[in-house]
């Protein structure tokens, strides 16, 4: 059974179908890439899956569990996470806080409890530092943890969030265009974090991507959308040289 298994998914908005009889299945452990034009859908695709949007019809299954219609909360606690191209940290935090954030979908006390102190407070607090500290450590901020978040270099910030994302414990990570905004040697650096994420953490990645030097580099499989709906699917290699999608795509 595939981890996640998409079907015929759809979403309108004032009337114009923005996506369409979306399907994809993704294996457990699959670094799997979603391309196609600026405006083809691919981050709305996203956000239905993570709860953002409901969609107006289709299922969507996660190791066998229906998540269609769910909150973007219980999609976390569910197993997906993700980044946003735009990057999202709380900027004026720590390094250190933003990722304990992310742990907060899993190491809870009552709001008495934070309110008086209680000893469940501190022992959860130390808890979701160490935690925390352990994953900067293997993200090679720990050296950083102290800083703000925006202060970080911005491939550095690329990698917080991810850690963050990371934090939740997920089974599917989204990482909806990473590489925007990234010169070459960040964009290395970049590759080399997702393939390290999928080996360390066992991960199942879903991608999308423009820059295709990066999409060829590391993705086996891809889906191609173009005016929301698929235009082709396949492995990596095979799809890049599909004339449909060489003229929708690349503009040839």
């Amino acid at each position: 059974m595939a981890l996640l298994e998409v079907h015929d998914i759809g979403i309108s908005f004032g009337g114009l179908r923005a996506v369409d009889d979306f399907q994809i299945s993704i294996e457990k452990g699959q670094l799997y890439g979603l391309i196609g034009p600026n405006g083809a859908g691919k981050t709305t695709v996203f956000n239905i899956l993570t709860g953002v949007y409901t969609p107006d019809k289709g299922t969507i299954l996660l190791d066998g569990q229906n998540i269609t219609g769910k909150n973007t909360m219980e999609i976390n606690r569910a197993g997906i996470a993700r980044t946003f191209q735009n990057i999202r940290l709380f900027h004026l935090l720590s390094v250190l806080d933003n990722v304990k954030i992310g742990l907060h979908n899993q190491m809870q006390y009552s709001t008495l409890t934070g309110v008086l102190r209680l000893p469940r407070y501190y022992q959860v607090e130390k808890e979701m530092n160490e935690r925390a500290m352990e994953l900067l450590h293997v993200f090679e901020l720990d050296d950083v943890a102290d800083y703000q978040a925006t202060n970080l270099p911005y491939g550095k910030q690329r990698k917080l969030e991810i850690a963050r994302a990371m934090a939740t414990n997920p089974k599917l990570l989204l990482l909806d265009e990473p590489a925007a905004g990234m010169n070459p040697n960040e964009t290395k650096e970049l590759m080399e974090t997702i393939h390290f994420v999928r080996e360390k953490f066992d991960m199942t990645i879903l991608l999308i991507e423009h820059d295709m030097k990066l999409v060829s580099g590391i993705c086996e499989q891809l889906t191609v959308l173009n005016f929301g709906q698929i235009l082709c699917q396949g492995k990596t290699a095979d799809v890049l040289h599909d004339p449909e999608v060489i003229k929708a795509y690349l503009g040839e």
